[in-house]
């Protein structure tokens, strides 16, 4: 095969036409490599030689323009490469040589993403490190780092969480407990404060109080509807005097 035509495309790409009619887009710096402009004749294991080394240079450059906008760490990177369907020679090739230009680094990685978690998300650090285990790092990387005050955020998000809420005391203790732990918080981290909190849900229990006899005091009359609706409200966590006070006079 006889190389017939050099054009230049976008950036550093050049298409190369052969005598066969197929075209090539091959980087300046395949073309460079392996002297092209002069030895234009290419055999079948040049061919293909020539065509490896620069699919692992698309694969290189594909990268750095994703770690341009944020960094990755290997695993990201490899499943990335694989929807791109390079070759496994490809991957760990490209794979070695961010390595070797410092473009992987895994300590930046974990540092970089317990801060974004820490500063822009909820999540807690047994969540966090759940997360960075999923993507290849150990638990002697990452504790390390997760050294950032995370009662403080537990308690920021119950005190947003309050602002928000219509469900009782007792109710909303529980719901926070299971919503923070899911979040990777652990209990020690947040359970006193939570216990020291006082819910006025007074407005709470007379809605519900209204509610419940709306719907069902055509289906149950006196001592059973009282006894019925005091089940309901005591089952949502209210104080079972209370209750007695607000049915008296609703009732």
């Amino acid at each position: 095969m006889e190389i017939i035509r050099f054009k230049k495309g976008k950036k550093n790409i050049y298409e190369v036409e052969l005598d066969n009619g197929s075209i090539l887009k091959l980087y300046d710096d395949v073309i460079v490599k392996y002297n092209l402009i002069v030895n234009k004749h290419l055999t079948d294991k040049s061919l293909k030689e020539i065509t490896d080394y620069n699919d692992s240079l698309f694969a290189y450059y594909d990268v750095l323009k994703k770690l341009n906008t944020k960094l990755r760490c290997e695993k990201e990177l490899r499943e990335l490469l694989k929807k791109k369907e390079y070759n496994e020679k490809i991957i760990n090739e490209t794979i070695n040589k961010l390595k070797k230009d410092g473009y992987l680094n895994r300590e930046l990685y974990i540092k970089s993403y317990i801060n974004d978690a820490y500063n822009f998300g909820n999540d807690g650090p047994n969540k966090i490190r759940f997360n960075l285990n999923k993507l290849g790092f150990k638990n002697e990387e990452i504790d390390q780092y997760l050294n950032q005050d995370y009662t403080k955020k537990a308690i920021r998000i119950i005190d947003k969480k309050i602002k928000s809420n219509n469900k009782s005391n007792y109710i909303f203790k529980e719901k926070m407990v299971n919503y923070l732990i899911n979040l990777g918080y652990s209990k020690e981290i947040f359970i006193d404060y939570l216990n020291n909190i006082n819910i006025n849900d007074e407005a709470y229990l007379k809605k519900e109080a209204i509610q419940l006899i709306n719907k069902y005091q055509k289906k149950y009359e006196n001592e059973k509807l009282l006894y019925f609706i005091k089940d309901k409200l005591y089952k949502k966590g209210y104080n079972i005097e209370r209750i007695s006070e607000v049915l008296n006079d609703l009732l």
